[in-house]
């Protein structure tokens, strides 16, 4: 949850940024938030994706993939770092989202596929 919502009961699209973020980064990293009743805000799993989601962790968890989609998982991870701010003002709008992941390069066999 969304943390002005957790503690001020406040629902703005900026909340949804935040629950998408946290998608983001769960297709990412393949790791699951899990959280407890005292950490419904994720705190422990976003700090635990900054601090170990390093580009070397990345190459090891993703070995099938070519250095393109090394680039492509870490800006995910950072798109979705970028939609879990605690202050909600800071969060990207959903234009600005679809705008980073638009921007990244297309992997050869993603294209070859579509």
């Amino acid at each position: 949850m969304a943390p002005e919502f957790l503690y001020n009961g406040e629902i703005s699209a900026r909340s949804d940024i935040y629950s998408l973020g946290l998608i983001i980064m769960e297709i990412s990293t393949r790791e699951m938030n899990s959280s407890s009743t005292d950490q419904k805000h994720a705190r422990k799993y976003i700090d635990g994706v900054k601090e170990n989601w390093t580009l070397e962790k990345i190459m090891s968890e993703y070995t099938e993939l070519e250095e393109h989609g090394f680039d492509q998982v870490e800006a995910c991870i950072n798109i979705g770092l970028q939609c879990v701010e605690i202050d909600q003002k800071k969060r990207p709008s959903i234009e600005n989202i679809v705008n980073m992941l638009n921007k990244l390069p297309v992997s050869e066999e993603v294209s070859h596929s579509m």
